[in-house]
């Protein structure tokens, strides 16, 4: 069984596949979706960085390259860089303030520095052995966070005006999609 929370309650469910499982006709149609889903998500900075004149063949290239090395689970980004690991990203956060304080310690300015070259150093300094104690201190934050969110604050909401729906955006073809 594994753990799971939905709407700030914890429940057990079952772990359904394990490495070597016989995929079903379905399975493994959610499966080719969801990672193609994941390639276009992951990969969608980096082909609209690249602009309308971009070099497509170069990218197709680059792309089958990423799709070949992608694995399910292992967060790595195709160039968007984001991680949704909530202890990950607290860390992230924490290093991140680290080198913009020793940044000003030293007499410079963050805003000097490339944002990339900054979370660069953060993530070298997740990698040092300094770095676990930034963890530590991430997944602590983490379980406050999840501590405060399992609250019963229900009641905060019944004063709360709900706003009207907006009308939900027409999908965009995926001829349009991909250019």
């Amino acid at each position: 069984m594994e753990q799971i929370t939905i709407a700030g309650h914890s429940f057990n469910v079952p772990v359904r596949y394990e490495e070597g499982h016989e995929l079903t006709a379905g399975e493994a149609s959610a499966l080719n979706q969801t990672y193609h889903e994941n390639l276009r998500n992951n990969f969608a900075k980096k082909v609209k960085d690249a602009g309308a004149t971009a070099d497509l063949a170069a990218l197709q290239a680059e792309l089958d390259a990423y799709a070949e090395s992608y694995a399910f689970g292992v967060r790595t980004g195709g160039g968007g860089g984001a991680t949704r690991d909530p202890v990950m990203s607290e860390a992230l956060r924490i290093a991140t303030k680290q080198i913009k304080d020793l940044i000003k310690t030293k007499g410079g300015k963050p805003g000097d520095y490339e944002a990339s070259a900054i979370t660069n150093a953060a993530k070298t300094l997740l990698g040092r052995p300094e770095g676990e104690q930034i963890m530590a201190v991430a997944r602590a934050r983490v379980e406050e966070q999840k501590q405060l969110a399992s609250s019963n604050l229900g009641d905060l909401l019944s004063g709360l005006t709900a706003k009207e729906p907006q009308p939900a955006s027409q999908p965009v073809p995926a001829s349009e999609e991909a250019a």
